[in-house]
């Protein structure tokens, strides 16, 4: 009766829970085992396939880059023989300079990665393309270098290419070396059977000849090359990580005419045992993805959208950057010509009405000229090209001479400007004295700007020392309008200004300050202020520079009269009415009123002038042997069609000697190691300084004489 009810329960309890809250689960679960039991069955069998789809995929790569390998070997291997060919049947060409060059030319452009194309005597090289690269090797007995001896012995003994390499070359840099032996052909049905003549070889870049086959190779596949000198297994490693062997890699022998390469290649992720299919099987895993893949996709579109809007932001960054830096040059250009005229025009006219509108337009372009100056400075702070120099020079008379550029402002005003240097400043450091000056001049005109009586005050002092180094303090004082304490910091924002309603009373960009602070910390110090309203504000700014002798000073010493604009304009002018008497100078200028006005400078000197447009007719004129060459070049290197640059680089390249002056409107360290860099003897930048332009046309004269006697 026992044994009847317990049936009858067991019987019942599977009905009961069909009908229960639990019976989808139960059912979710029984159906979960049941397909891991097939998924199982399922993976044993498809991993073996999988294996074996991963074998015959890596075969099949390994096939193409091989394939490939040979086909790019052999090519470049053809040129060697086909020199030997040319040279074992003409042993008299081997010395001729002339015939070899223009067979190595041809060769050279048949094959990428050919660094060089040699001709040896015996084992010494004779000949060799490109010459003007490798003319150090002519001359160089290839058998006494110990790295190739083996390789040069075996191509004699043997009459066979040897492919050895990669070595280190006489030229610089790693390279393959295919050499042939090269014997006289004395009857065409024994060729090569003569006495031994020398060599034939290609010098192949290691790096183009393996980026060749290499290049495509999958993202999943790692792979080895080995056999340095072409002696397969048995050689070194020369591409890949020889830890490949421990990897059970697949190997093909790459074959060529100079020997043999192994090439290895094995999985990135190494032989999977399971196949990422049969882990894909099962409705909990299929599901286990799916969220997986929603989660993930959450994190990356919200990563997408940040490094978009950070993006977009660079992006309207370097636009700014770039619009302000061309609009910068374009108001140059034009205020280069109303500068340089408003100058020449000031000796023609009388009048003191006159004298006083030329002297407001040449105020004018010199303010407009320092607010180009500050948009080229920020533009080049944000994009952070801004470089300093780094020279010897006395920060005492770099103050007196901040005093004295800025004097006739402080006059105009009613103001006092004293100077007070601590006894501990050096005599001289190094840093840079036109940037220094740059932050010191705006500092003090920003004094003057407000404050309308009263005393400005420009001190110094030695901070902390270090072996060779100093930090300098510079204070500017003044009893102005001074700055509530919520602008302290924001002054120092780019186009900020403390009174920036309609009606403010002081003009100004608001960057002087922003420029002054990344100016100081480029020069490891910073700018800090402190100020009291109705009472004056000091601002102090600090450099780090190194300390240098008084002797070296003496010797190296660029003085601030030399590297910044004078204030004193007649200690630096002279006059020139007949420096450039029967001089011819080729000016070449796509700007008319600029042409007109440099035109009207020097011929107002005695020179006599030959205005081109653009560089392509400086080239085409200076190549005609109908025109006198002149005795110096100015050129424009902003100009349509063929660019100041470019035909600077063509006619030094066709051996044109003669002086050239380039002109521009960028006045950037990087600008002027662009302009000397294409062959400029000097450069000049826009607006144009009349007298110094005159007194660089007549030194580049004289100095070319020099060379010429």
């Amino acid at each position: 009766m026992s044994s009847g009810l317990y049936l009858s329960e067991k019987c019942v309890m599977p009905l009961k829970l069909s009908n229960s809250k639990y019976a989808p689960w139960l059912g979710g679960v029984f159906v979960f085992f049941i397909s891991i039991s097939a998924v199982r069955l399922m993976g044993s069998f498809e991993n073996g396939r999988y294996q074996q789809q991963i074998r015959s995929d890596v075969l099949q790569e390994m096939s193409v880059i091989h394939a490939k390998a040979e086909q790019a070997i052999n090519t470049r291997m053809a040129l060697t023989m086909g020199l030997k060919a040319i040279a074992s049947a003409n042993p008299s060409l081997i010395n001729d300079r002339s015939w070899f060059a223009k067979i190595a030319a041809s060769m050279q452009k048949t094959s990428t990665g050919i660094r060089n194309i040699a001709l040896t005597e015996g084992t010494t090289v004779k000949n060799v393309w490109p010459y003007e690269l490798n003319k150090s090797v002519l001359g160089v007995d290839l058998a006494q270098i110990p790295t190739q001896i083996d390789a040069i012995s075996e191509t004699i003994k043997t009459r066979h290419p040897v492919l050895a390499g990669p070595v280190e070359l006489i030229q610089g840099g790693q390279g393959f070396i295919n050499r042939v032996a090269i014997y006289k052909t004395d009857d065409v049905n024994k060729p090569d059977q003569g006495e031994f003549l020398g060599m034939a070889a290609v010098v192949i870049d290691k790096d183009s000849l393996l980026q060749e086959f290499l290049s495509d190779i999958p993202d999943d596949l790692e792979v080895a090359i080995r056999g340095k000198d072409s002696r397969g297994e048995k050689g070194e490693f020369i591409f890949g990580d020889p830890e490949i062997l421990s990897r059970d890699p697949m190997t093909l022998s790459i074959i060529s005419m100079g020997g043999t390469w192994q090439f290895l290649g094995t999985p990135r992720k190494g032989w999977e045992a399971s196949s990422p299919l049969a882990a894909r099987i099962g409705i909990l895993g299929f599901l286990f993805s799916l969220a997986f893949a929603s989660l993930v996709w959450g994190l990356i579109a919200a990563m997408m959208r940040n490094r978009s809007a950070l993006r977009l932001a660079k992006e309207a960054s370097e636009a700014k950057s770039q619009f302000l830096g061309r609009m910068s040059h374009e108001i140059r250009t034009p205020l280069a010509a109303i500068s340089g005229f408003s100058n020449e025009l000031r000796p023609l006219v009388q009048g003191k009405r006159a004298t006083e509108f030329l002297d407001i337009i040449s105020k004018n372009c010199a303010h407009l000229t320092w607010i180009v100056g500050d948009i080229l400075d920020v533009t080049r702070i944000e994009a952070q090209r801004i470089s300093l120099r780094h020279v010897s020079f006395n920060p005492r008379e770099l103050v007196k001479d901040v005093q004295q550029t800025l004097q006739h402002q402080v006059d105009e005003k009613n103001l006092t400007l004293e100077v007070q240097i601590d006894e501990k400043t050096p005599q001289s450091i190094v840093s840079d004295p036109i940037r220094l000056k740059q932050v010191l001049v705006n500092l003090v005109q920003n004094a003057v700007k407000f404050t309308e009586s009263g005393t400005i005050q420009i001190s110094t002092e030695s901070g902390r020392y270090a072996e060779k180094e100093v930090e300098l303090i510079f204070r500017v004082r003044d009893s102005g309008i001074g700055i509530e304490s919520d602008d302290l910091e924001r002054i120092f924002e780019p186009f900020c200004q403390v009174d920036s309603g309609s009606n403010r009373r002081h003009g100004g960009t608001g960057l002087g300050l922003v420029i002054s602070r990344n100016l100081c910390r480029l020069m490891g110090g910073d700018i800090s202020v402190s100020s009291t309203l109705g009472v004056g504000s000091e601002f102090s700014a600090s450099i780090v520079a190194e300390v240098t002798s008084g002797r070296r000073s003496r010797n190296h010493l660029i003085s601030t009269a030399q590297i910044v604009n004078e204030s004193d304009s007649g200690k630096r002018k002279r006059e020139h009415q007949t420096l450039l008497e029967e001089s011819k100078i080729l000016l070449v200028e796509d700007g008319p009123d600029n042409r007109k006005l440099i035109c009207f400078i020097l011929e107002g000197r005695g020179a006599e002038v030959i205005t081109l447009n653009n560089g392509q007719e400086a080239i085409d004129w200076l190549t005609n042997s109908a025109n006198s060459l002149p005795d110096v070049i100015l050129m424009d290197m902003q100009m349509p069609v063929v660019d100041g640059y470019e035909a600077t680089r063509q006619l030094r390249k066709n051996g044109l000697k003669i002086p050239i002056l380039a002109l521009t409107a960028h006045a950037l360290p990087e600008e002027i190691n662009r302009c000397m860099s294409a062959g400029c003897n000097r450069f000049a930048s826009k607006p144009i300084d009349r007298d110094q332009l005159i007194t660089d046309i007549f030194e580049l004269i004289e100095e070319n004489n020099l060379i010429a006697t």
